[in-house]
């Protein structure tokens, strides 16, 4: 039975992904900073094995990434293991300036540093087993810089970084790594990225942004996508190292690849007027229309 450790389980794509692995046939360890907060994770495992008549194997076990003792203690209870999500993370909405240094620490204590650890910890077995998994969540701005996500693009693109490295460190020992690049979901974490201040003095661009967040989540779907995407990557042998999944996603990395650097900050810095037009000039949508709610 493939052993699969996912962190960030309590919401979104990491519980998500826990009953999607389970349900294909993996005993699952999912963990999280709080275990108090796994009964909205053990509900869906109840639901999802009802459903399918299984009995799923699902352990939540406590897991902070970004305390050494911590994740140390929480491969030491599980073992070995087969595969590993990298899940957890946190997405702050601000410029660059308006970003105390201490929040800097913070984000990449958390989207990095605790990516690191658990690969760390993750590593030693899988080398001499000559077997694993190791699948990072990133994000579209890890391909593709927006202002006032600054911070959160500054550590998910040191994490492509870090698992484009890491790739090719671990192929000899039959190791695969696999970057998963989500755009829009329907995740709690987009209530806790909030919006940018409205009285910095970058409102003006943080407004472009928010006219093509504001379009891009109001497609979002669900978590279940990602999850889909992850499963699927274990599965196939020849998965490519980056995946994007999503809303929004492959579009602006393709508009990305297609300005150079200059058309790019233009782009973003323009009045947001001016942005709009451009915007829809290159790329045939508006930015502008909303559907209706469902």
């Amino acid at each position: 039975m493939t052993v699969s450790l996912i962190t960030g389980t309590s919401s979104g794509i990491g519980l998500a992904t826990a009953v999607r692995l389970a349900l294909s046939g993996h005993r699952v360890i999912a963990t999280m900073r709080d275990t108090s907060r796994a009964d909205d994770l053990l509900s869906a495992v109840a639901a999802a094995g009802a459903t399918a008549g299984m009995d799923l194997d699902v352990e939540v076990v406590e897991l902070d990434v970004c305390d050494d003792a911590s994740v140390a203690a929480a491969f030491k209870l599980v073992g070995p293991v087969d595969v590993l999500v990298n899940n957890a993370g946190t997405s702050p909405v601000a410029a660059v300036e308006d970003f105390p240094i201490a929040d800097w620490q913070a984000l990449f204590e958390t989207n990095l540093f605790g990516v690191v650890r658990c690969t760390q910890a993750a590593l030693k077995s899988m080398r001499e087993r000559r077997i694993g998994h190791i699948i990072n969540i990133s994000s579209l701005v890890g391909r593709a810089t927006q202002p006032v996500f600054g911070p959160y693009a500054a550590s998910k693109q040191a994490l492509e970084a870090t698992s484009e490295a890491l790739a090719a460190e671990v192929a000899p020992f039959g190791i695969r790594v696999t970057i998963i690049e989500p755009g829009a979901v329907i995740t709690p974490i987009r209530e806790k990225t909030g919006v940018p201040d409205r009285s910095s003095p970058y409102r003006p661009v943080a407004k472009n942004w928010g006219f093509h967040a504001g379009y891009i989540h109001a497609r979002a779907r669900g978590p279940e996508e990602v999850a889909d995407a992850i499963a699927a990557a274990i599965v196939d042998p020849h998965a490519p190292l980056r995946i994007p999944v999503g809303v929004g996603v492959e579009e602006l990395i393709e508009l990305r690849s297609r300005l150079d650097d200059q058309a790019w900050v233009s782009l973003w810095s323009a009045n947001t007027a001016e942005f709009l037009a451009r915007y829809h000039e290159l790329t045939g949508i508006d930015l502008t229309d909303r559907p209706a709610p469902s």
